[in-house]
């Protein structure tokens, strides 16, 4: 549920901005075309968008306003309007050295769209989306986090132009439906404390959670199947407790249901992909577990269809991925397995065959990092998907 403080600020007209006895500070309004120069934070990326065929997207998770340290997105105006997370482009089989293997795609470009409310409580201020996912016929999906009233939601993203670099990338939140726990009538990802995967296996959309602890709820991460008839028609309603009274901000009815679980404080570490048989591929860690080693990312296998099926070993892993390295996307591109850390390092997954079950291994194939600028404040990587552009 929204949070009361917010709601609060909701009846004011304008952001304020600056400091507190000093006079605000008003953002200049941009209205050139495309997207303003400030967020272009891809030193090593082409002016145009050259990138085709199947490639991997990603989601650069860090706010756009390097102002401000990279705290809060980008403002448009003083209206509550901002230029969301950057989108880009990457060919694993380009080589990075000369600047040909990433591109960037567009921003997100969060107004009107989200609804008044969220113009006027000043919340679109540091919303983000955490992964994504792609579709041929159903599009480009998102999984989207409010922090300012810890709501997370499902979105669509709409891309004008594929070829582009400066696409302006259409937002629409669908906050998942709140209520008390035991209440069927919630939303299974409602009471998740981190959603952290999203990724299509066949015409199905997964979501997945980490195992964290600490809510005082379930720490046992899960995997969640997407209602099809959402995807199909995504529609918003007024919930009757909602303080706000917002009519775009809340689905009308659940969208997730749990469709596996991983064992205590185990979860999905940042993102899922098609595996063998029509199977869904779920990247793990622990948090704070005593069964699961600490910084072991480990690929489990679960049956796509059925009810819980048992997450199961399926071999690849790798051991001591730092804390603020973690991998956090993952995508089948090109008839391989790739996974991307936070930092942008990019790892190549062989996988294990009925022939070499043993044969599997992880291995760094690229580094993007080196391409933006001040990666070390303005780069976190944390979601991926397979796309084709013709």
């Amino acid at each position: 549920m929204k949070t009361i403080f917010n709601i609060a600020l909701a009846g004011t007209a304008t952001v304020t901005w600056g400091c507190v006895g000093f006079e605000p500070m008003q953002p200049d309004t941009y209205e050139g075309d495309g997207l303003p120069p400030e967020v272009d934070l891809c030193e090593g990326c082409p002016e145009d968008q050259p990138l085709r065929g199947e490639l991997m997207l990603i989601v650069n998770t860090k706010p756009t306003d390097g102002g401000a340290n990279f705290q809060s997105n980008f403002p448009l105006d003083d209206k509550g309007r901002f230029v969301g997370n950057a989108l880009y482009l990457y060919d694993p089989s380009k080589p990075c050295d000369a600047g040909g293997c990433l591109a960037k795609l567009g921003n997100l470009w969060l107004d009107d769209k989200m609804g008044p409310i969220s113009l006027a409580d000043t919340s679109l201020l540091r919303f983000t989306v955490r992964d994504l996912a792609w579709h041929p016929d159903k599009g480009l999906w998102g999984l989207s986090y409010d922090p300012l009233n810890d709501e997370w939601g499902l979105m669509t993203l709409g891309v004008p132009d594929w070829t582009r670099a400066d696409n302006r990338v259409e937002s629409v939140r669908y906050a998942f439906k709140y209520g008390d726990v035991k209440d069927p009538a919630t939303d299974a990802c409602y009471w998740r404390q981190s959603m952290t995967g999203l990724e299509f296996v066949g015409d199905s959309l997964f979501a997945g959670s980490a195992g964290k602890p600490g809510n005082g709820l379930d720490a046992r991460g899960a995997l969640f199947l997407l209602d099809p008839a959402f995807l199909a028609a995504p529609k918003h309603c007024v919930l009757p407790s909602d303080i706000s009274q917002d009519p775009v901000y809340y689905a009308c009815a659940p969208i997730c249901s749990v469709h596996a679980e991983f064992e205590e404080k185990v979860g999905v570490s940042g993102d899922m992909a098609p595996g063998p048989g029509g199977d869904v591929l779920a990247l793990v860690r622990g948090e704070m577990s005593e069964t699961f080693p600490a910084g072991r990312h480990e690929l489990l296998r679960v049956a796509a269809t059925g009810e819980l099926p048992e997450p199961r070993a399926y071999g690849p892993y790798i051991d001591d991925i730092p804390a603020g390295s973690e991998i956090e996307g993952l995508a089948r591109v090109q008839g391989a397995l790739y996974g991307v850390g936070i930092g942008g390092t990019v790892y190549k997954i062989t996988e294990p065959t009925a022939e070499s079950p043993g044969s599997w291994k992880f291995a760094v194939h690229d580094e993007l990092g080196p391409l933006f600028t001040d990666p070390a404040r303005s780069l976190r990587i944390r979601g991926a998907t397979a796309v084709v552009v013709p």
